[in-house]
C-alpha cells in the first residue's frame, strides 16, 4: 500500500508542477507580449518623428532651391548691367579717342616766318594727381543746345 500512497503523491506533485510551469509560461508569454506593444509604440513615433523631419528637410530643400533661383536670376540681372557698363565705357573710349585725334587735327598751324605768341607766366602750383571718376552716361538721344546748357549750370558745370 505504501507504493499506492506513492503513486498519488507523486502524480499530484507532477500535476502542481505542471500547473506551476504553465503559470510561469503565461506570464512569460504576457510579458513578451507587453514588451512587444511597447517596442512597437516605439517604432511608431519613431516613425513619425522621421516622417516629420523629411518633411521638414523637404521643405527646407525647396526654400534653398528658391533662394538659389532668385540668387541665380540676380547673377543674371547684374551681369547684363555689367555687360551694358562695359559697352558704354568701350564707346566712351572710343569717342574719346576720336575726339582727341580731332582736336588734334584742328589746331591752327603756325607759319614758319610768324612769331610764337609769348606763353603768360604761369604759378607754379602742385596738384594732386587725378583719379578717373565713374563715367558719364551719353545721351541718346540728341538735345538742343539750350537744354544742355541749362543741365549744366543746374550741376553746377557752368
Amino acid at each position: 500500500m505504501h507504493e499506492n500512497q506513492r503513486h498519488p503523491e507523486t502524480a499530484e506533485r507532477a500535476e502542481e508542477r505542471l500547473r506551476a510551469a504553465e503559470k510561469r509560461a503565461l506570464l512569460e508569454i504576457d510579458r513578451e507580449r507587453g514588451a512587444a506593444v511597447k517596442l512597437q509604440k516605439e517604432i511608431d513615433e519613431i516613425t513619425r518623428r522621421a516622417d516629420r523631419r523629411e518633411a521638414d528637410h523637404h521643405r527646407a530643400v525647396e526654400a534653398l532651391q528658391a533662394q538659389l533661383g532668385d540668387a541665380r536670376h540676380q547673377a543674371g540681372v547684374l551681369q547684363g548691367r555689367l555687360d551694358a557698363v562695359q559697352a558704354t565705357n568701350a564707346t566712351l573710349q572710343q569717342l574719346a579717342a576720336v575726339r582727341q585725334a580731332g582736336a588734334r587735327e584742328a589746331r591752327p598751324v603756325r607759319a614758319k616766318g610768324a612769331p610764337a605768341r609769348p606763353a603768360a607766366p604761369r604759378p607754379a602750383v602742385s596738384r594732386p594727381a587725378r583719379t578717373p571718376g565713374p563715367a558719364r552716361k551719353i545721351p541718346t538721344t540728341s538735345t538742343p543746345s539750350g537744354k544742355t546748357a541749362a543741365r549744366r549750370k543746374k550741376r553746377g558745370q557752368a
